[in-house]
C-alpha cells in the first residue's frame, strides 16, 4: 500500500480522493443503508396526516425511519410504505386513547416524532431517550392510571374491528390455546350476540392487582351460580398474563406456580399465560404502558366492543355490565331468522 499526503494535491486530486472516501463508506455501510433508508419528506407528511394522535409535523428530509425488521431500498419504495401503512392500519381506530397520556405519542416501533429545541428540525427518536425511561410510570401519574378512556357507548357492529391474534397461549391446565378462536369456542351458531367475553389483560404485577375491580363485579352480575346467565354460559372471563423478555420462559414453571395459589381452581381453565414478544398486539390494542391493566368487551365473534384500562370506577363498572347485557341482546334480524325457523305443528286429520 502507497500512502500519499494530502498536502501536495492540487485541488480536482483531493477532490477525487474525498469521492473515493465516500464511495468506500457508501459500500462498506450498504447493509447498513438498506435497513435505514431515508423516507421522502412526501411519505413523512402522509404518514403523519393518517395518524391522528401525533398530527402534522414537518420532518426534515434526512430524518432517518426504522421500522421493527423491516429492510427498505429504493426498488421497493411502494412496498415498504405499503407495509408500514398496515401498521398505523392494523391499530384499533375505536380505542380512545387519555389526552394527558404519552402513549398517544408513540409510533409503531416504539419511537416518537421529537422536535430540536433549536432548529425546530423534527425528528423520529426513540421512545426510551425521547420519554426517558420512566415514562411509563409518569403517564400512571399523569392519566390516573388509565391511559386509555373507557368507551361511554358499545362500538357499533359495523366499525367493531377483530381482537388481534395471539398464538402460543398456555392456560392453567397447560393446554395449548389460539386467540381470538379460544372466546368464540362455545359459540356453535357464530351468532354475536349468543355470548359476551370480558378480556382482562396485565403485563406485571401492578396491572394485575387492578384487573378485580372490574372482574369481581362482571362475574357477580353474570357468572355466579345463581344467575340464569350463568346457566346459560353467555357470559365469561378471560385473564391474560402477558410475559414478555428471554428470561420469562425460563421462569414459567415458578410463574404457573405462583399464578395458580391466586386464581381459584374453577378459573384455571380461563386463565391464561403467554410467554414472548406481544408488541404487534400491545400497538393494535394501544396498550403502550405495560405497567397497568386493560380491559375489552368481545361479543360471540371476537369483535372488540369496548374497552377500558386501569381501575374502574363505580361508573364505568356500571356502563361495563350495562354494556355486556346489550351485547347478548338478539337484533331483530335474529328475532325474524328464529321465527322464520320455528316448525308449526301439524294439525290432527279428523
Amino acid at each position: 500500500m502507497v500512502l500519499i499526503s494530502a498536502h501536495g494535491l492540487s485541488k480536482q486530486a483531493m477532490a477525487c480522493a474525498q469521492y473515493a472516501r465516500v464511495s468506500s463508506l457508501s459500500l462498506r455501510n450498504l447493509s447498513v443503508l438498506s435497513a435505514h433508508s431515508i423516507l421522502s419528506s412526501q411519505h413523512q407528511h402522509q404518514y403523519l396526516r393518517q395518524n391522528n394522535n401525533v398530527g402534522q409535523h414537518n420532518i426534515n428530509l434526512s430524518t432517518s425511519i426504522s421500522i421493527r425488521n423491516f429492510s427498505v431500498s429504493k426498488k421497493n419504495y411502494s412496498s415498504w410504505e405499503d407495509e408500514y401503512q398496515g401498521l398505523i392500519a392494523q391499530r384499533n381506530k375505536n380505542i380512545i386513547m387519555h389526552p394527558d397520556g404519552l402513549g398517544q405519542q408513540i409510533l409503531p416501533g416504539k419511537y416518537v416524532i421529537k422536535k430540536h429545541p433549536k432548529t425546530g428540525v423534527e425528528k423520529k427518536v426513540f421512545l426510551e431517550h425521547a420519554l426517558g425511561y420512566f415514562w411509563a410510570f409518569k403517564e400512571l401519574t399523569l392519566t390516573d392510571k388509565k391511559p386509555i378512556l373507557s368507551n361511554e357507548s358499545i362500538i357499533p357492529a359495523t366499525e367493531a374491528e377483530k381482537f388481534p391474534p395471539l398464538k402460543d397461549c398456555v392456560n392453567l391446565l397447560n393446554e395449548e390455546v389460539k386467540i381470538p378462536e379460544f372466546f368464540t369456542r362455545n359459540n356453535k351458531t357464530m351468532d354475536a350476540n349468543s355470548q359476551c367475553t370480558l378480556v382482562a389483560i396485565s403485563c406485571k404485577e401492578f396491572g394485575a392487582q387492578l384487573l378485580p375491580s372490574w372482574t369481581d363485579p362482571f362475574e357477580a352480575a353474570f357468572c355466579n351460580d345463581n344467575s340464569a346467565a350463568a346457566a346459560n354460559n353467555r357470559y365469561e372471563v378471560v385473564r391474560i398474563t402477558i410475559n414478555e423478555g428471554r428470561i420469562a420462559k425460563l421462569l414459567s414453571p415458578f410463574i404457573v406456580s405462583g399464578t395458580k395459589k391466586k386464581v381459584p381452581e374453577k378459573d384455571h381453565a380461563n386463565t391464561l399465560l403467554y410467554y414472548g414478544d406481544a408488541e404487534e398486539l400491545r400497538d393494535i390494542l394501544r396498550m403502550h404502558n405495560i405497567y397497568t391493566a386493560y380491559v375489552f368487551l368481545v361479543d360471540g365473534i371476537g369483535r372488540v366492543r369496548w374497552a377500558g384500562s386501569g381501575e374502574g370506577s363505580n361508573e364505568e363498572v356500571e356502563n361495563l355490565i350495562k354494556f355486556a347485557t346489550q351485547l347478548t341482546q338478539p337484533t331483530e334480524r335474529t328475532r325474524q331468522k328464529q321465527l322464520s325457523g320455528r316448525v308449526s305443528k301439524r294439525v290432527p286429520k279428523s
